[in-house]
């Protein structure tokens, strides 16, 4: 394996062993789920609209129910188990363009009154009813103005803006805003004095701001009214801020403008306008898009304009690849406003409109955005729904994705209300349609729990390799120890075999002494060979033993055979650098192949025969030499009767030892030659790796 033995040995561990099948079964895992859990539950009240408020701020939602009875229309406002307070019978129509109803406290009692437009033919009338106070205010078909009626069909379309004390008579304004199809009146926003039953309005306009929204952009304790404008294109005579062009445009709390509406020409274009409140900035936002042929104009773009309507920076939405129409959300996250582009993708932009993020969604087709506060934890979360995927994503204030569930209401254009059940529990009521659901976003007190489910895939194929690893070692080590019993009875067979073989080689020459009647040397030599055969004794149970002990017992050994052959032989011994001679060696490495060299090497020839015992380090290994200066081996064929037995234990003494040591122990036998080519000896180089492994014979 590339990569030397840290890489193999970090492969082969167990930890990364681990690693590759828990990634491989945690990536076909299914999702772990979300942060937060979005529960939907059908209302199961019959079909039809309803609003759920809080009527007499008590904490707990009443619900109003909108409906056709015979021949009137009628409210009815009912308690958290559905029980009827009262039915408020309408004896005009109502239309869902401008008759949304909507609730307000305009005398500051905490009974809050239904506000409810209806119409008779081109004649709008307003409507209002404390429905839980018997004695509160009641108004009836209150005239405000024409609208337009076409072929028996209303055309024009009523926003509700909210509640202002304009005048500090302690009793709030209704604010509204009305515009109208097919060039017709009215396009106007209008205040109503409910105490005084007056009526105040802007003046008339070719545009007019629809879905407006009524805040304190300024600080300065009273409220800016603006929204988004279109143009349709629907006038064609020269009056005030046609709608031939996009205008910003602002309305304070007199209904006058604010500062003098700045035009953004073109036909068919928009603009959506949202305050924003981000440190000591404050302002508006403003998203321009081009939706006409008209190339002369200016391109699509999002700006910044400060409360006096003047432009503080813009930027192209070509500059960031925004090539349909965008949405624009201003949202409070923590102490500050963010601002997001929302496209095929989200976008966070700071009061500069550089980038500051970019956010994918997990959707490809048209998105239906609503912005509230589903959890009532003081701050919105984004609703995207796409009716094509049937799919609801739920976004925090800073872009976190909370949860994504499958969803299927009839319409995807829907309302929502906050309810509140008797037992304080706070949701999200969503009215599609002529069908109602509840939706409880709630933190998941599980989602965290779920990631232990990684660690403990990881853990348990951890524990998985371990344990078939210690199966393994286990199984190895019964298998070792058998090999170690089979190999250590080898030995003793052949060791059995080897001591004897030298101490009958022994005994005999110790024999021809005596038969020569050298008495002397015999003694001297029986004296040597019991120091000999004391060290076999002690060493019965070593296969191994140091180099020192290897060279004493030869050199012992060759006195011996000097004894016995005079002075027919000399020997010398070389010990190398770096040899320390506590080395361990197989026991007779030596005494063998000297033994050999004598025999057949040294006694066929007349005089002068020399034995050279050399040793050297070589990297991780010992190279012991054994070189004689004999007849060499191919003359000492006829001249030995050995069997050569000798040779033939310590070579399979050796690959016996070679199956437990890690490097093994090599030998050679080389003929030496002169220059003629005439044989001058031979050369044993015995390899005794460094690291041998100790075995000891067993009794």
């Amino acid at each position: 394996m590339k990569g030397g033995p840290f890489v193999r040995k970090f492969v082969l561990s167990t930890g990364f062993m681990a690693t590759i099948p828990a990634i491989i079964i945690i990536f076909f895992l299914p999702s772990l789920g979300s942060k937060y859990t979005l529960t939907v539950k059908p209302n199961s009240n019959r079909p039809g609209q309803y609003v759920y408020t809080d009527l007499n701020s008590d904490s707990v939602s009443e619900v109003i129910h909108i409906g056709k009875g015979v021949p009137y229309y009628f409210l009815t406002a009912r308690d958290n188990d559905n029980r009827i307070f009262d039915q408020w019978n309408l004896k005009d129509s109502i239309n869902s363009s401008i008759s949304e109803v909507f609730i307000g406290d305009y005398d500051h009692d905490r009974i809050k009154e239904i506000y409810v437009f209806s119409f008779k033919q081109d004649s709008l009338f307003l409507n209002v009813n404390e429905i839980l106070e018997p004695r509160g205010t009641l108004i009836d078909r209150i005239y405000i103005t024409k609208i337009g009626y076409v072929n028996g069909e209303v055309t024009s379309f009523l926003y509700p803006c909210g509640f202002f004390d304009e005048n500090g008579d302690g009793f709030d304004e209704l604010y509204f805003g009305i515009t109208s199809a097919l060039g017709l009146g009215p396009r106007r926003m209008y205040a109503f004095d409910l105490k005084n039953k007056t009526l105040r309005y802007s003046q008339f306009t070719g545009i007019i701001a629809m879905n407006p929204q009524m805040l304190d952009v300024d600080n300065d304790n009273r409220p800016e009214i603006f929204g988004t404008m279109s143009a349709s294109g629907n006038y064609r005579t020269n009056i005030p801020f046609s709608d031939s062009s996009t205008w910003f445009m602002v309305f304070n709390d007199k209904l006058k403008f604010e500062f003098p509406p700045v035009e953004f020409f073109g036909f068919a274009n928009s603009l959506e306008i949202k305050a924003y409140n981000i440190g000591i900035s404050r302002g508006y936002v403003l998203s321009h898009w081009v939706g006409g042929a008209d190339t002369s104009i200016l391109d699509s773009r999002i700006l910044i304009y400060s409360t006096e309507g003047k432009l503080v920076s813009y930027r192209n939405y070509r500059d960031l690849n925004i090539l349909s129409f965008p949405k624009l959300f201003v949202i409070k996250h923590l102490q500050s406003d963010k601002i997001y582009v929302l496209n095929d993708k989200f976008i966070e932009l700071n009061e500069q409109l550089q980038t500051v993020r970019t956010l994918n969604i997990p959707f490809h087709s048209e998105i239906f955005p609503y912005q509230i506060d589903i959890n009532s934890d003081g701050e919105d979360e984004l609703m995207l729904y796409s009716g094509d995927e049937k799919k609801l994503a739920v976004y925090s204030s800073g872009l976190n994705k909370l949860t994504e569930i499958e969803f299927n209401p009839p319409s995807p254009k829907w309302k929502l209300y906050h309810y509140i059940s008797k037992d304080q529990k706070h949701q999200l009521y969503l009215s599609s349609g002529d069908s109602g659901y509840f939706l409880d976003l709630k933190k998941n007190s599980f989602y965290y729990l779920g990631y232990l489910a990684y660690p403990g895939i990881y853990f348990l194929f951890f524990a998985f390799i371990v344990l078939i690893k210690r199966i393994n070692t286990l199984q190895v080590i019964q298998n070792e120890s058998l090999k170690q019993r089979l190999i250590t009875l080898q030995l003793q067979g052949i060791k059995s075999q080897l001591d004897p073989h030298f101490t009958f080689n022994t005994l005999n020459s110790v024999a021809s002494l005596i038969y020569l009647e050298d008495r002397e040397a015999a003694y001297d030599y029986l004296n040597k060979f019991t120091l000999l055969l004391r060290g076999m004794v002690n060493d019965a149970e070593r296969i191994y033993r140091t180099l020192s002990e290897e060279l004493t017992f030869v050199t012992t050994y060759l006195d011996l055979e000097k004894l016995r052959f005079g002075e027919k032989f000399n020997y010398t011994v070389e010990i190398g650098e770096g040899i320390t001679q506590n080395e361990q060696v197989p026991k007779l490495v030596l005494q063998t192949f000297a033994e050999n060299a004598i025999k057949h090497g040294i006694l066929p020839q007349a005089e002068g025969g020399l034995i050279k015992i050399c040793i050297f380090r070589e990297i991780n290994y010992l190279k012991l030499t054994v070189e004689d200066n004999g007849i060499g081996r191919v003359n000492s064929e006829g001249h030995s009767t050995s069997t050569g037995k000798g040779l033939k234990l310590i070579g399979e003494f050796y690959d016996i030892l070679n199956q437990i040591n890690k490097n093994p122990i090599r030998h050679s036998i080389t003929d030496l030659y002169n220059e003629s080519g005439i044989p001058t000896g031979t050369r044993v180089d015995v390899w005794v790796p460094i690291d041998v492994q100790e075995v000891r014979s067993k009794k």
